[in-house]
């Protein structure tokens, strides 16, 4: 009977038994991709200029849950950087930006600049098939150095009008695919501190339009040096263009 009582109370004390202390809780880590509302970025420019992002609410777009990213200075509309995103979400191993809006938006703006001069003093008109729930795969975690995938690959179909008659309708083609690749794994210093695990990961975009049956491509590339746990920390295009962290601030919260 004593060897049992000892037992017991051996079984008990490892479990804390008789302690009125409560256990401290576990603090659980920051997402491998913050999306916290009240998270935001500051950047400095190769220009000088800063600006700041900063994830400002939540939205639904075609039944999908979203973060809305609220970026100041406003990026223009003409202007088509799919690796900066208005809306994004995140699942267990993978984050998506929401971007048919901007494409649609680019596409319309861009064809009627593009065909302007060639039609002066007529009326045009751009429709274009709809691609509001199209998402590009921004990465997926665990990050790996020289892995690949392939970010996008959307067709966009439509027409553009003259004078809005049905006999001088001319259907247009664009077809956009990007694919990315994580390039290196390294430190990087920038001035919003050191970060021991920094990936650099490569974009390469390339866009085909078919207008009048002519065909005409462009191709850019992109990079982004990501730092898990932290977000984005430099961008930088193919002309040296690009943004550095300066400082940030990452909100706690339900994901």
């Amino acid at each position: 009977m004593r060897l049992t009582f000892l037992i017991i109370c051996s079984i008990l004390l490892l479990f804390g038994c008789g302690s009125d202390e409560t256990p401290a809780p576990i603090e659980q880590p920051p997402n491998y991709f913050p999306d916290a509302v009240g998270s935001r970025w500051t950047y400095q420019n190769s220009d000088g200029t800063q600006g700041t992002t900063e994830v400002s609410g939540k939205t639904n777009i075609e039944g999908k849950s979203y973060r809305i990213l609220k970026n100041t200075p406003q990026a223009q509309e003409s202007e088509l950087n799919l690796l900066k995103p208005v809306y994004y979400r995140v699942t267990e191993n993978q984050v998506f930006f929401a971007v048919g809006g901007k494409i649609d938006s680019y596409v319309q703006n861009e064809l009627l600049a593009s065909v302007q001069d060639d039609f002066a003093g007529l009326e045009l008109s751009v429709a274009v098939d709809t691609i509001s729930d199209a998402e590009l795969i921004f990465f997926q975690f665990p990050l790996i150095p020289n892995s690949q995938w392939e970010t996008l690959n959307l067709k966009i179909s439509g027409s553009i009008s003259l004078q809005n008659l049905a006999l001088l309708q001319f259907p247009f083609e664009v077809i956009m695919r990007i694919t990315g690749e994580v390039v290196a794994e390294s430190p990087l210093e920038t001035p919003a501190g050191s970060f021991e695990e920094t990936y650099q990961i490569a974009y390469q975009t390339e866009i085909t339009q078919t207008l009048f049956s002519e065909i005409e491509t462009w191709q850019y590339r992109q990079t982004i040096w990501f730092v898990p746990h932290v977000g984005i920390v430099k961008t930088e295009n193919e002309d040296g263009d690009g943004a550095a962290l300066i400082e940030y601030f990452l909100a706690s919260g339900e994901n």
